[in-house]
């Protein structure tokens, strides 16, 4: 059942609820109504009764009048509606009433359940009997019965009235309420409408600025959703493109490696080895040995290189802590000008091969950074750990750059895509500030901005054990 259908449903039982409530206190004031004047009209009619019987008092020779002559002239009392008063003489014979067979109830007669409804019962209701005693003598008996069925008609008539307006006053709300609750829903169908244009990949999807306060906050955070999506997006597909592109640079390189260098390693050495087969004296076979054996040793150290490009051996051989010792060191010998300082912790214990060839990566892809980029006259790496991740923390006194800029490189987006592929987290701070420069020069209506260094600091943190479910993810 759609939202919509429910509140229309919640808001069509509340005002069922309401109308029966209303009609509740409704019929049991008509009740208390019909109750009193029914009473009242008793009460006058019995007094008046008994002014008659008072006024007769002196005079019974009507009592053995058989001529249906009225005695108390009770058919005069027949616009008296609320009551039946009857007269029975001495011998139960009826002889007066103030209603006549005929009599018909005006207008709409009331169903079973309004009569039931309007629950008039109790001492009020009940007949009332005056005897007529004359000279001592009981002469007979004049009954007064109540009769709300009157003013209960009319009381349905009036209520009946009063259901039409209720029932258009109900269809009317219904209908003005399903037209209201579908114009403010109406934003949820070009929410959805985004939603599957999302889904299907149309990430330039946006939801206009709604009025309502609720939607209008869901159409901000739907469209910042959609921005980051539309930036991830494109930045995955700009970083496909470039490890493609490097990939092949790569494949190159190491194809031009191969053929230029261990190619002509392998010549020189057919030819060596064809000399040697083809000698007749010992000292050129000699020679020829040993270009062999010089060109093997370059051959050597070539393929070592190259598997160096391609996975460090000493990530392998020695582990993590005295990889990243190497690299640290190596690196020293190249920038000499530069102070670093290592803090690396010795024994990092298990560790996921995912997670020790990315940190060694990222340590290597800074220090190359740094080299090019920073200008920085120190450098401080540290390596902690706790018993789930491992914390890299490296950081210059360079240059600076701004980290909300996307760089055109592969260097931090690669860095940033090797750690989230393993649930791990990077966090980059690096700023620069600008002073004005010389005074005087400024005085001149130009302004020199100086760049003051603010350095760059890389904050790592990688699990150390990574399931293959999460690296899937």
């Amino acid at each position: 059942m759609s939202l919509q259908l429910k509140l229309n449903l919640m808001i069509t039982c509340l005002l069922l609820a309401l109308l029966s409530v209303s009609a509740f206190f409704v019929v049991r004031n008509a009740s208390e109504d019909v109750r009193a004047e029914v009473a009242s009209t008793a009460n006058l009619a019995l007094h008046l009764l008994d002014a008659e019987i008072l006024h007769y008092s002196s005079d019974f020779g009507w009592i053995n009048n058989s001529d249906g002559t009225s005695i108390f002239r009770l058919q005069s009392l027949n616009n008296i509606r609320h009551l039946k008063i009857d007269f029975y003489d001495i011998n139960g014979k009826l002889r007066e009433t103030n209603r006549n067979r005929q009599h018909k109830l005006e207008g709409n007669s009331p169903p079973n359940w309004f009569t039931n409804a309007m629950s008039l019962s109790g001492s009020d209701m009940q007949k009332q009997t005056r005897n007529i005693i004359l000279s001592g003598r009981y002469v007979g008996e004049l009954v007064v019965t109540p009769d709300p069925s009157y003013e209960i008609a009319e009381v349905w008539d009036d209520t009946i009235g009063l259901l039409g307006l209720a029932a258009v006053f109900f269809v009317l709300i219904n209908v003005l309420v399903y037209f209201a609750v579908k114009y403010t829903f109406k934003p949820v169908d070009r929410i959805l409408d985004a939603l599957t244009q999302m889904e299907q990949g149309q990430f330039t999807s946006r939801l206009p600025d709604f009025k309502p306060v609720e939607l209008h906050a869901i159409g901000q955070k739907f469209n910042a959703m959609a921005d980051t999506l539309q930036s991830s997006t494109q930045n995955n597909h700009r970083l496909t493109q470039q490890i493609i592109r490097l990939q092949e640079d790569e494949r190159k390189s190491l194809s031009r490696d191969i053929h230029d260098e261990i190619g002509q390693y392998l010549t020189a050495i057919h030819v060596d080895a064809s000399a040697i087969l083809n000698g007749r004296k010992l000292s050129l076979a000699k020679e020829s040995a040993q270009a062999i054996s010089s060109v093997t040793r370059q051959m050597m150290d070539m393929v070592h290189e190259i598997l160096q490009r391609l996975r460090p051996r000493a990530l392998d051989e020695l582990g993590l802590s005295l990889a990243l010792g190497e690299l640290i060191h190596h690196w020293r010998q190249r920038c000499r000008n530069v102070n670093i300082i290592q803090n690396i912790v010795s024994n990092i214990g298990p560790i996921d091969d995912s997670v020790s060839i990315t940190a060694y990566r990222v340590v290597q892809e800074c220090l190359t950074n740094i080299a090019k980029h920073a200008n920085a006259r120190r450098v401080t790496i540290n390596v902690k750990q706790d018993e789930q991740f491992l914390y890299l923390h490296i950081e210059d006194d360079g240059v600076g750059f701004d980290p909300t800029v996307t760089a055109e490189g592969f260097g931090l987006a690669g860095m940033n895509e090797r750690i989230q592929g393993l649930m791990g987290e990077m966090k980059i701070e690096s700023s620069k500030k600008y002073d004005t420069g010389n005074p005087n020069v400024a005085n001149q209506g130009t302004v020199s901005q100086v760049a003051i260094s603010q350095g760059t600091r890389i904050m790592i943190k990688l699990p150390k054990q990574v399931s293959m479910t999460e690296s899937a993810a």
